[in-house]
C-alpha cells in the first residue's frame, strides 16, 4: 500500500505546476472575443506584411488585417472563441505580431516554445502548397526561424524546422536534404471536425555550441527532434515576427509563447487541460492618483527650460524633472475617470511658416510666427471628453445641450457635404454610415458653451479642489501638442501612413464612403468616423488624439496673431469666434497640423467637435 501511495506521489504532478506554466506565458491569444492578444510584454494587435508582387523580397506593412480572411468563431474553440481563417491573403501575405517583448529572444543563448490547437483538414482546405500555423523567423523560413507547417504532398506531411541563420555570401540547407533541421510527420491525416494541440519547444539557440534541441509534440506526445547542432537565429529583434496562420484555412486557439522549453509533463498538462490559459489577462492598469487638491509650489526658478525647439527624449525628462520639482505626479485622475497629465511651462515659436505645406492664408491666420511664453504649468486631459464622461454629467445636472435646443447640429454627408442636419446631436452625431456610439469615443456635438458648463460642474463637485477647470488657451494647446517640436506634426514633417498616430481621412473612411471628394491617407485604420479615445500613439508629453479624431475647441476667442512676443496669451479679437484645433476624422493631413487652427461660435456644434479639459494650477 506505502509503494502505491509513494507511486502516485511521483506520478502526480508538482503543487503550483500550472503557475508554473502560467508564469512562463511571455504572449498569450485567447481568440475569445478579438483577433488579438490578451497578455504579452510587446504589441497584441496583429499588423499584416504585404507582399510586393512585382518585386521580389520587398514588402510593406500594414496596421491591422483583413477581416474578410480572418474572424472570430465564437464559442468555436477548444475553450471559448478561436480564430477562424477563412481565407488567404494573396501574394503570401501574413498577419503578425512582432517578436519584441513577446518572446524571450537573447543573441548569446536562449530557450522557449510556443503552444496551439489547430483544427482543419489540411488535405481538404488548404488552398496553397505550403502552410504554416506559425512561423518565427526574420528573414525567411530556411534562414533563421521556427516553424511548423504543411507541405504540398499529396496527401499532406506535417513537418517542424529549425533552420539557422544562413551567414552573409554561404548558401543555406535545403529542407528536402535528408540532414536538414527538420522533423517530419508523414501524411499526418487530419481531418476537419478533429482539434490537434501542437507545441514546438527549444533550448540553447543563438548558443554557438552545438548542443541546440528543438522539440516537436502532438496532442501531448514528443514526435522528434531536431539536436546536437549550432542552431543560431541571429535575429535583429527589431525586425522579426512571429506570422500566423500563413495560408491556412481553419480554426487556430489557444496561442501562446513561453520564456522557456516546457517540459513533457507541461505539454501533456496544457494537451489534457486545454483552458489552461484561459484567464489570463493583461494586468489591469495601475490606479493613477488623484489630481493633487494644492499645490506648493518649490522655492527657486524649477527645472532648466529646454531651448526650444527639442526632442521627444528632453520633453518627456522635462516633464518628469518639474513633477519632481514640484511634488506632484506626472500623470493623475479625477473621481470621474478623466486623466491628466502635467505639462511644465517654457517658451516656443507660435504658428506656422508661409512655406509648410497646407499653410493657411489670412483666413485662418496661422502666421506671423511669434515667440510665446507661458509662465505657468497646467494639467492637459490626456484624452479628448468622452461620451461616458459627458453622459454622467448631463445626467446629473439634467442638462440639455445646444445643439438639443436648436433641434440638431451640423454634418457631412457621405459626398462630405456639410449643412445643419435636423435631430442630430451627441446621443446621435449623424454620421452617414454603420456607427456604434460607445462610452469610450470622444464627446462630438458639444458647443464651447456646453463644454465650459460641463468644466464648471467638474469644480463644482469637489469644493475642496483649489485649482480650476476649464478649457486650454489656444496657446496652451498648441504648446501641449508640439511637446516640443516645430514640424508640421508632433512626430515630424510628414502626413502619417502608418494609422498609428493620428485619426484622419484614410482609405477606412473612403470604403464607408466611395464618392466621398476629399484626399485620404492610404492607410486603414478601422475607424470610418471618431475612434475610441487612446487609439492612437501619444506624443512626447503622453497626450492622445491632439490631432485627429475630433477637433477641440479652445477657451480663447480667435484672431490674426502679430509678430510681437507674447506671455500667458488670452483672446485675440473679443468679437471674434472660438479657436479650434486638432483637426479630426473627416479631414485631409494637411489640415490637421499643429499649427493649423479655426474658429466656430460659441453656441455652434457639429459631428467632428469635441473638447478636452485643462486644469489651472493655483
Amino acid at each position: 500500500m506505502r509503494a502505491l501511495v509513494l507511486l502516485l506521489l511521483l506520478a502526480a504532478p508538482a503543487l503550483g505546476a500550472d503557475d508554473d506554466i502560467r508564469k512562463a506565458v511571455t504572449f498569450y491569444a485567447s481568440f475569445d472575443d478579438e483577433v488579438k492578444g490578451d497578455v504579452g510584454g510587446g504589441q497584441l494587435t496583429f499588423d499584416t506584411r504585404v507582399t510586393n508582387p512585382k518585386e521580389k523580397g520587398k514588402f510593406t506593412i500594414e496596421k491591422g488585417f483583413s477581416d474578410k480572411a480572418f474572424k472570430i468563431a465564437k464559442n468555436k474553440g477548444i475553450s471559448g472563441g478561436a480564430l477562424d481563417a477563412v481565407d488567404i491573403l494573396p501574394n503570401n501575405s501574413r498577419i503578425f505580431v512582432p517578436v519584441k517583448g513577446n518572446l524571450a529572444f537573447k543573441p548569446d543563448g536562449w530557450s522557449g516554445s510556443v503552444s496551439m490547437w489547430c483544427k482543419s483538414d489540411p488535405d481538404k482546405l488548404l488552398k496553397t502548397g505550403f502552410c504554416d500555423p506559425v512561423q518565427i523567423t526574420q528573414k525567411g523560413a530556411n534562414n533563421g526561424a521556427l516553424w511548423f507547417d504543411f507541405n504540398d504532398a499529396k496527401p499532406r506531411d506535417l513537418r517542424h524546422g529549425a533552420f539557422p541563420v544562413i551567414p552573409e555570401g554561404k548558401k543555406g540547407i535545403g529542407e528536402s536534404d535528408p540532414n536538414a533541421p527538420m522533423v517530419r510527420v508523414p501524411k499526418v491525416g487530419w481531418k476537419a471536425d478533429d482539434w490537434h494541440h501542437v507545441v514546438l519547444t527549444w533550448t540553447n539557440l543563438d548558443t554557438g555550441k552545438e548542443n541546440a534541441v528543438t522539440s516537436l509534440y502532438i496532442d501531448g506526445k514528443l514526435i522528434g527532434q531536431v539536436k546536437d547542432r549550432a542552431i543560431a537565429m541571429g535575429w535583429d529583434i527589431d525586425k522579426a515576427n512571429v506570422y500566423t496562420a500563413i495560408n491556412y484555412i481553419g480554426l487556430l486557439d489557444e496561442m501562446a509563447l513561453f520564456d522557456r522549453a516546457l517540459t513533457a509533463d507541461e505539454v501533456a498538462a496544457l494537451h489534457k487541460k486545454p483552458d489552461l490559459l484561459t484567464g489570463l489577462k493583461k494586468p489591469a492598469k495601475k490606479p493613477l492618483p488623484p489630481l493633487p487638491v494644492k499645490i506648493s509650489v518649490a522655492k527657486g526658478d524649477g527645472p532648466l527650460v529646454p531651448d526650444f525647439p527639442f526632442n521627444a527624449d528632453t520633453a518627456a525628462k522635462y516633464q518628469r524633472a518639474y513633477a519632481t520639482w514640484l511634488g506632484v505626479p506626472v500623470e493623475c485622475a479625477n473621481d470621474l475617470g478623466m486623466e491628466f497629465v502635467l505639462i511644465p511651462p517654457g517658451t516656443f515659436v507660435m504658428g506656422t511658416p508661409e512655406d509648410e505645406p497646407g499653410h493657411k492664408g489670412a483666413e485662418y491666420a496661422e502666421g506671423p510666427r511669434h515667440t510665446v511664453t507661458l509662465t505657468k504649468p497646467f494639467y492637459l486631459g490626456k484624452h479628448e471628453v468622452t461620451v461616458g464622461q459627458f453622459r454622467a454629467f448631463v445626467e446629473a445636472a439634467k442638462y440639455e445641450t445646444d445643439g438639443e435646443k436648436t433641434g440638431g447640429g451640423h454634418a457631412h454627408d457621405e459626398k462630405a457635404v456639410w449643412k445643419h442636419r435636423p435631430g442630430t446631436s451627441w446621443r446621435k452625431p449623424g454620421y452617414a454610415g454603420p456607427f456604434e456610439l460607445r462610452t469610450d469615443q470622444p464627446v462630438v456635438h458639444v458647443s464651447w458653451s456646453d463644454a465650459t458648463t460641463f468644466c464648471k460642474w467638474l469644480g463644482a463637485r469637489d469644493r475642496a479642489f483649489a485649482h480650476t477647470y476649464g478649457l486650454p488657451t489656444e496657446a496652451q494647446w498648441e504648446w501641449a501638442c508640439r511637446a516640443g517640436t516645430a514640424t508640421r506634426y508632433w512626430w515630424g514633417d510628414d502626413a502619417d501612413k502608418t494609422g498609428t498616430v493620428a485619426n484622419v481621412c484614410d482609405a477606412t473612411l473612403k470604403k464607408t464612403h466611395k464618392d466621398w471628394p476629399r484626399t485620404a491617407m492610404p492607410m486603414d485604420d478601422g475607424h470610418a468616423f471618431v475612434a475610441p479615445v487612446g487609439s492612437y500613439r501619444g506624443n512626447a508629453f503622453g497626450l492622445h488624439d491632439m490631432i485627429g479624431n475630433v477637433w477641440e475647441f479652445c477657451s480663447t476667442r480667435f484672431g490674426p496673431y502679430t509678430k510681437d512676443a507674447a506671455t500667458d496669451p488670452g483672446d485675440i479679437d473679443p468679437k471674434r469666434g472660438y479657436a479650434v484645433r486638432g483637426g479630426g476624422w473627416s479631414n485631409e493631413a494637411k489640415d490637421v497640423r499643429s499649427g493649423g487652427r479655426n474658429a466656430d461660435p460659441p453656441h455652434f456644434c457639429h459631428s467632428n467637435l469635441g473638447f478636452r479639459v485643462v486644469v489651472v494650477l493655483k
